[in-house]
C-alpha cells in the first residue's frame, strides 16, 4: 500500500498560524523544522514552505497558496497542542481539493491514533521526521516505513519507531533559501535567524514532554558543524542576532566552550540567543564570561519556581539558593534575561506562593519575565496526575497555549490560577525599575537597539504587552476583590 499511486513531484510545508496570548506571540521565527524535512527532500521534488505563524496568514491565505502550488502532498507541522486544531482546518480544506495529508510534530507523535480519527488525515509521522518523510516522498510501500501511523480498511495501523538519528552532523543545513521573501524574523524586532545545534535534554521535569519524544537522549552536532552553519548564515556580516534553538544548549559544558573558542577564534561577530539551566550557569561561571565574550547577549532561562518543594515536585534538580547566584552570574556578564515561571507548578499551590514570586522577580531584576499556567501536555506525568484526580476542566486543544489554565489545583481553581497569572505579569511589568534593563541591553547591544529602523513597532509591541497586561488586570479587579493589585 503506498500513499500515492503516481509519483510524487511537489510538497507543501505548513506551519500553521496560532495565538499563545504570551509575550512570545509577536517573535517570529524561522520553522527549522520544516526547513530541514525539505533540504532532505529537495532532490526527489519541488517544496514549498508556507510560514503561516510567521507571516500571520489565516485559513483563506494559507489556502490560496496551497492551492496555488498544486501539491501531492501536504505535509503540516505541530510541534504546540495549542496549534492542532488549526493545523486540522488545514488538513481538512486541502483534503477537500484532493491532497494527500501528513501530519507530524509534538502532538501528532503522542496522539497519531486520536489525530487519524479525522477522515482528511492521512499519515502522521512520529519522532524525528527526516528520513521518514523522505521515505514518504519516495512513496515506499507504508507497511516498510518505520516511524509513520496510517489507516488501511478503517484499522489505524502503528508501523515500529524509527531508531533516532545516530549522527546529526550528516543531516543537510536547513533550506534557508525556501523563506518567503516577505517573511521578517525577529525578537523585539531585531532581525534573527536560528540555528539548531543539538536534540534533546537528559532530565526529566514532570511538565516537559520533550525527553519523551527523543525518548531521554541527548544528541550533539559537532562544534566545527556549529560553526559552519554559523558561518553560512553570518555570510560575513556583523552582529546578526541568532537563536539557538535547542532545548538545553548547555548540557554539555566543554563543547560549550569549544564553540566559543572557535567563535573568537574565527573572528565570526555575531550575537547569540540560547536555552540554559540554573545549575549550569551556577558552576561555571568562567564559561559563561567566555560565551558572553563570544556574542552570547540573552539566555532563555526555566526558573519554574521560587519554592523548593515545587522545583522538587517537577524534578527540576535545582537548588532555590543557586539560583540567586546565577541569575548574578548572568547579570555580571551584561546577559539579558528572559526568565520562564510557573503558576501552578505544585498540587497544593497557594497564591503565596504566586506572591513570593512576584517578590523573588522583582528582587533579582530578572530583565523579562515570562510567566505561563503550568499546563498538562500529552505524555507528561503532570497530565497523568490531574487525570487521576479528575482535576482537568478543558480538553480544547486550543486552550492548552500555557497562558489559559485547563486544570484546577488541591487548592486552587482554574479561575483563581488564571488570575494568579494576570498578577503576576501586573507586577512584572508595571511594579518595577527598568534602568538595569536597558543598561544592559546598551552594553550588549549599543545604541543600535534604541535606533532600530523599525524601532517604532518594536515599541508598538510593547505597549501591547502593556494594554494586554492592563486589561487583564481591570478584568480581575471587577470579578474578583480577593486578588490584590496595589
Amino acid at each position: 500500500m503506498k500513499l500515492i499511486d503516481k509519483e510524487i513531484q511537489k510538497v507543501a510545508l505548513v506551519n500553521p498560524n496560532f495565538i499563545t496570548k504570551s509575550i512570545t506571540d509577536k517573535f517570529t521565527i524561522p520553522a527549522l523544522g520544516l526547513e530541514y524535512l525539505a533540504a532532505n527532500i529537495l532532490d526527489l521534488a519541488e517544496v514549498k514552505i508556507i510560514n503561516g505563524k510567521v507571516r500571520n496568514l489565516n485559513l483563506k491565505e494559507i489556502m490560496e497558496e496551497i492551492n496555488e502550488f498544486k501539491p501531492d502532498i501536504v505535509g503540516i507541522s505541530c510541534c504546540l497542542t495549542t496549534g492542532v486544531n488549526f493545523a486540522l482546518e488545514i488538513a481538512k480544506e486541502s483534503k477537500k481539493l484532493g491532497y494527500s495529508i501528513v501530519l507530524g510534530g509534538w502532538h501528532p507523535n503522542f496522539a497519531p491514533s486520536e489525530v487519524l480519527k479525522y477522515p482528511f488525515v492521512d499519515i502522521i509521522v512520529r519522532g524525528e521526521g527526516e528520513v521518514t518523510f523522505r521515505e514518504l516522498i519516495e512513496n515506499k510501500n507504508l507497511e516498510k516505513i518505520k516511524g509513520i501511523s496510517y489507516k488501511n480498511n478503517g484499522s489505524i495501523i502503528n508501523n515500529p519507531d524509527r531508531p533516532l538519528i545516530k549522527d546529526l552532523n550528516k543531516l543537510p543545513f536547513p533550506a534557508r533559501e525556501l523563506r518567503n521573501k516577505k517573511s521578517y524574523f525577529q525578537i523585539f524586532q531585531m532581525p534573527i535567524d536560528a540555528i539548531e545545534t543539538s536534540r534533546g535534554c537528559p532530565f526529566k521535569c514532570t511538565f516537559c514532554n520533550i525527553h519523551l519524544f527523543y525518548r531521554g537522549t541527548y544528541r550533539i552536532k559537532s562544534p566545527e558543524r556549529v560553526i559552519q552553519e554559523l558561518k553560512i548564515i553570518t555570510n560575513g556580516k556583523k552582529h546578526i542576532n541568532v537563536m539557538i534553538v535547542d532545548d538545553n544548549f548547555t548540557t554539555n559544558i566543554k563543547r560549550v566552550e569549544k564553540i566559543c573558542d572557535l567563535i573568537i577564534k574565527e573572528g565570526i561577530k555575531v550575537d547569540l540567543t540560547c536555552q540554559s539551566r540554573i545549575d549550569v550557569i551556577k558552576k561555571n561561571p568562567n564559561v559563561i564570561k567566555k560565551m558572553s565574550k563570544a556574542g552570547f547577549w540573552c539566555f532563555f532561562l526555566g526558573i519554574e519556581s521560587f519554592n523548593q518543594k515545587s522545583l522538587n515536585s517537577i524534578q527540576k534538580r535545582v537548588q532555590f539558593r543557586d539560583i540567586f547566584e546565577a541569575i548574578k552570574i548572568l547579570h555580571d556578564n551584561d546577559i539579558v534575561i528572559i526568565g520562564s515561571m510557573l503558576v501552578g507548578s505544585n498540587l497544593d499551590e497557594e497564591e503565596k506562593d504566586t506572591d513570593l514570586m512576584i517578590k523573588v522577580v522583582k528582587k533579582l531584576g530578572i530583565d523579562f519575565p515570562l510567566y505561563s499556567v503550568m499546563t498538562p501536555l500529552l505524555g507528561t506525568k503532570f497530565r497523568d496526575i490531574l487525570i487521576e484526580k479528575n482535576y482537568l476542566v478543558s480538553h480544547n486543544w486550543s486552550e492548552y497555549n500555557f497562558t489559559t489554565a485547563v486544570n484546577r489545583l488541591n487548592k486552587l481553581s482554574k479561575e483563581k490560577l488564571d488570575q494568579l497569572l494576570s498578577k503576576a505579569y501586573y507586577y512584572g511589568y508595571f511594579h518595577r525599575g527598568w534602568k538595569d534593563t536597558l543598561m544592559r541591553l546598551y552594553r550588549k547591544k549599543g545604541i543600535k537597539i534604541f535606533l532600530n529602523t523599525r524601532k517604532f513597532k518594536a515599541l508598538k509591541d510593547i505597549l501591547g504587552l502593556f494594554r494586554n497586561i492592563r486589561r487583564m488586570k481591570n478584568e480581575i479587579d471587577s470579578i474578583s476583590p480577593t486578588i490584590k493589585f496595589n
